[in-house]
């Protein structure tokens, strides 16, 4: 996030996917609903696998509701999404960052929040906090 703010217009247009993308996909995720094979937009809108292989998932469609199918044992609540989601766009992986370690700074208390939350919210299982982090 600390490069975008150091570029031309366009090359921060460029690099605002992939830091939204995943947490996007994160929280479409979240909004899976088995029986029916659907996903919930946070705007209501609901699509089945077919209807988002269409809208524009293509090729991903099926790794999407793959992916939302391993989070649902997780049975992570808006908190836990919402600081997931946060860990992933505040990350010091990213190519080309300037100032990798502040950015990992940055992240730290993230994970420490969302550590906490977990153990406190499921106290007989320590093992889910490196399970989400592991999805």
């Amino acid at each position: 996030m600390l490069q975008v703010e150091h570029r031309n217009d366009g090359e921060q247009l460029r690099c605002i996917p992939l830091t939204y993308f995943p947490s996007q996909i994160l929280r479409i995720c979240t909004r899976y609903t088995p029986e029916q094979d659907t996903m919930t937009f946070s705007d209501g809108l609901t699509l089945n696998r077919t209807q988002m292989h269409n809208a524009g998932f293509g090729p991903l469609t099926d790794l999407v509701f793959a992916f939302a199918n391993q989070l649902l044992p997780l049975e992570m609540d808006d908190a836990e999404t919402g600081l997931l989601s946060a860990i992933c766009l505040i990350c010091g992986d990213r190519q080309d960052l300037e100032q990798p370690n502040r950015v990992d700074q940055l992240q730290e208390p993230l994970l420490e929040a969302l550590k906490i939350y977990v153990r406190k919210r499921r106290p007989s299982k320590p093992h889910m906090f490196p399970k989400m982090l592991m999805k």
